[in-house]
């Protein structure tokens, strides 16, 4: 099976596998490296230069004395020479000319070689000059590994000045091939597969025990993964495992999955006590309904004045379920979220105290990010509990500290009973339902607040309660 990625097909392959592959890769590339930069061909001319240099050296200070002398035999011991070193040899006087020569190519003219010329002007000449490369048919030194042939498709030519008492008397060109990359690599292949081996073998060794480490965690998060999915919310210590492994990336996607599934877990506690809160919360007025229908249909001979009432309590159910479903659309948009910008809570406070005139405020809380119409809800919620719950004098102030902005209503009522303080803020939690309350506002502030990255909270004593309200800058 495969995979396909802008256009190039992708193997669905294991991580070892993988693992495997990229390391015979990076175990490769040096050879690629020397191979491609031509570094290894460099040092192969640079090495056979100095070779050619050291015999120029020698065959001067011999030739020296035979420049002016008899030459007789010279021609053969340079043979000789060539045999046994591949080099070619030639020595040539103080015009250019060949004298002798391990090819019997006495006589020709060498004026036009620059190696040559400086060389008879007393410096080591050198050049690296093309050659026909030998045919891969032809290299039969490939298979006898201590051959000295060479098949590189260079020569490289060095001419030594032959120096007698301060004068150049003439000079010693040698010439020889270098070795060919592969053939080196060729006649080093029984050193080199040893060490190969080793380095293929710790490199396997190394890829299947990372790529075990690796993928044991992986698997059994794809088992958590496959159980969450299921349904199987419980505790999981896979997770745990994953969190704790070696490979960072591991322990990071275990953390996350543990905190997506813990997320998971609560939010379908919510949703579990959601769905409870909101069938026992529409069970009354639905029920109270159902029953003044039916006895408005049953009825028929029933008083004016008193079927008017049970409209009227049919009315009042009705307002109440309308308020009810109001209130968990703004909670759940709330929960969701929404486009963040830029708020300015200073003046949005002052819009909501707007509508209540008398209640002063002080303070500044500055800009934050977020939605507007939340933040008025979660401002406006404040002030009005406060105006309906609290008593005749109600403060508000906007404060803010290096990581949040908020705002605290305070009044001067009675107070809050220390058994209803924890509750305040849960769903459908009032005290207030004999007048229509929903017990949704506070909750609504508390999951405004939140969804902004801020908080709640309340203190409540006989003449002062203070309620708070802060989000995230």
């Amino acid at each position: 099976m495969s995979v396909r990625r802008g256009g190039w097909p992708l193997p669905r392959l294991p991580l070892q596998l993988w693992l495997l592959g990229s390391y015979v890769l990076v175990l490769s590339l040096p050879v690629f490296a020397v191979l491609g930069t031509g570094a290894l061909a460099w040092d192969l001319v640079n090495q056979t230069r100095e070779d050619l240099e050291h015999q120029g050296a020698l065959i001067a200070m011999v030739a020296a004395d035979r420049m002016e002398g008899r030459r007789e035999g010279v021609n053969e011991l340079l043979a000789a020479a060539k045999a046994q070193t591949l080099a070619g040899i030639r020595i040539v006087n103080d015009e250019a000319v060949v004298v002798a020569s391990s090819g019997g190519t006495v006589g020709d003219d060498l004026s036009d070689d620059e190696e040559v010329r400086t060389a008879l002007a007393g410096s080591r000449g050198l050049a690296i000059k093309p050659r026909d490369p030998v045919p891969l048919k032809n290299r039969s030194s490939y298979t006898t590994r201590d051959s000295p042939s060479r098949h590189a498709d260079v020569r490289v030519f060095v001419a030594v000045p032959i120096v007698k008492d301060g004068e150049v008397l003439g000079a010693v060109v040698l010439s020889r091939t270098p070795r060919e990359e592969w053939q080196t690599f060729w006649q080093m292949a029984p050193r080199l597969t040893a060490g190969a081996l080793v380095a293929l073998l710790l490199t396997t060794a190394l890829a299947i025990f990372a790529g075990w480490r690796a993928s044991r965690s992986l698997k059994g998060l794809a088992s958590a993964s496959e159980r969450i999915a299921a349904g199987q919310l419980g505790t999981d210590d896979t997770f745990a495992e994953a969190q704790d492994s070696r490979i960072q990336e591991t322990a990071l996607l275990g953390g996350a999955m543990a905190l997506m599934a813990s997320r998971l877990r609560a939010r379908l506690t919510y949703i579990s006590e959601f769905a409870g809160n909101v069938s026992h919360e529409f069970k009354t007025p639905v029920s109270s309904l159902r029953g003044t229908i039916e006895l408005l249909r049953d009825d028929e001979a029933m008083p004016p004045d008193q079927r008017a009432r049970f409209l009227e309590n049919a009315l009042a159910d009705l307002d109440r379920l309308s308020n009810l479903v109001g209130g968990l659309l703004r909670l759940a948009r709330a929960e969701e979220g929404g486009a963040r910008e830029p708020v300015g809570l200073d003046a949005l406070v002052e819009e909501v105290l707007h509508r209540h005139p008398g209640i002063p405020v002080r303070g500044s809380a500055g800009e934050v990010s977020g939605v507007r119409e939340q933040l008025d809800t979660l401002v406006k919620n404040l002030v009005e509990n406060a105006v309906r719950h609290g008593g005749p004098n109600v403060r508000v102030e906007r404060w803010r500290t290096p990581s949040t902005a908020g705002v605290t209503v305070e009044d001067d009522g009675p107070g809050i009973d220390p058994a209803h303080l924890p509750a305040l803020f849960g769903r459908f939690y009032t005290t207030d339902r004999a007048r229509g309350g929903t017990g949704l506002g506070l909750a609504l502030v508390k999951a405004i607040a939140e969804a902004h990255q801020g908080g709640v909270s309340v203190h409540s004593e006989p003449g002062c309660t203070r309620f708070s309200a802060w989000v995230g800058v």
